[in-house]
């Protein structure tokens, strides 16, 4: 039997392989832009677009935020209260600079001697600093938050409270008022917005009330007064600028901290009260009308190294003071003035500072284990 070679089966034609590889692997991309398009525009579920196409389809999703970008976190209540606060006290923070007169080669030449910080108190330029960021300036220069500097006018310091009022003749500019120190309570935030070192400016730290009532000796001298204590960080050139709380109030005037080694955190501010009185008497007076007593004292723990805050122990009454009209004593140990309990000298100056000379105050003392009563009519140191 023979067989013819050419024989087809019907139906069937014979086709190059090169044709039908070509022809399948057309098919199979012509396959995947189909699946492709599908899934692109119609969303298909389980479908993931490619980096870069999340999100995307035709009219941006027909307006929808991108689901691929992660929102930001919102602010918690209290961090959005510090930046309030922030944004409202920030305006009034300025830059103070304390310049002098030197003699260079036969030329008289103005050189900065230091800076610090200083904050508005009222809208037509009164500003409020330490009086040591000023001691000794032949020109204060004031630099506001918008950069524009002024020279400003010393109006006076009081080198007891080291405070200082500035005035700069400018008006409607952005102040603070001055809060109630006596209502700050130890653990409550405080922030601090200043200018350390100079360049820094409005720099902010934020921290908590360490301590009321600190007691703080003035150099060379018997007087004392309280002072806030805080964590918030407080640098050189800090000086002078204001301690806030988060209702927005300025409690006190940044004035020093421990820098010793080994000591972090530790940073005192005038308490506002004491800086409402000394600002009052350098705008009518241009000094602080301080009422004295006629007394040497010391704290009671200082002169009898019993470790108690019970008073403060009279050293000396000086022949033809109030206090010997009024029948003190040396031995006699103060411990409250108006009804103030004065357990150490920082309360019983700050006490004092609440009246003036001429007014009549009542002592309370201890002598001889008793307590007795005195009126005095202060004077004026």
């Amino acid at each position: 039997m023979s067989f013819y070679s050419g024989y087809n089966q019907p139906g069937r034609r014979g086709y190059s392989p090169v044709l039908l590889f070509v022809v399948g692997l057309i098919g199979v991309l012509c396959g995947a832009l189909l699946l492709y398009a599908f899934n692109h525009y119609l969303g298909w579920p389980g479908y993931s677009a490619p980096p870069g196409e999340q999100g995307k389809s035709g009219e941006e999703q027909l307006g929808q935020e991108d689901p691929g970008e992660e929102d930001y976190p919102p602010v918690t209540s209290e961090d959005q209260a510090k930046i309030e606060v922030v944004e409202r006290i920030a305006p009034a923070v300025v830059g103070v600079s304390n310049s002098v007169y030197v003699n260079r080669f036969g030329q008289r030449a103005l050189v900065e001697s230091g800076k610090g910080t200083g904050v508005v108190i009222s809208a037509d330029g009164y500003i409020v600093t330490n009086q040591h960021v000023i001691d000794g300036a032949d020109v204060i220069t004031v630099v506001f938050s918008n950069s524009v500097s002024a020279t400003a006018k010393l109006v006076g310091e009081d080198a007891l409270t080291d405070l200082a009022l500035l005035k700069v003749d400018k008006d409607s500019l952005p102040y603070v008022k001055l809060g109630d120190s006596s209502k700050t309570r130890v653990g409550e935030t405080a922030i601090a917005i200043g200018n350390p070192l100079g360049y820094f400016q409005q720099t902010v730290t934020v921290g908590s009330i360490s301590a009321k009532d600190r007691q703080v000796r003035i150099s060379q001298s018997q007087y004392a007064y309280t002072y806030i204590q805080t964590d918030a960080a407080i640098n050189s050139g800090n000086s002078g600028g204001p301690l806030v709380n988060l209702r927005g109030e300025v409690i006190g005037i940044n004035s020093a901290k421990v820098s010793n080694t080994g000591v972090e955190g530790i940073g005192f501010a005038i308490p506002s009260n004491t800086v409402k009185r000394v600002v009052k008497d350098l705008q009518e007076y241009g000094r602080v009308r301080r009422p004295q007593i006629g007394i040497v004292v010391s704290d009671y723990r200082d002169h009898t190294g019993v470790p108690t805050d019970r008073g403060v122990y009279i050293n000396e009454v000086i022949s033809g003071g109030p206090g010997e009209k009024a029948g003190l004593k040396e031995g006699d140990v103060v411990t409250a003035v108006g009804g103030v309990e004065t357990g150490y000298l920082a309360l019983m100056f700050d006490a004092l500072l609440e009246y003036y000379p001429g007014q009549e105050v009542q002592l309370t003392i201890l002598r001889d284990g008793k307590e007795h009563n005195l009126s005095v009519t202060l004077g004026e140191m």
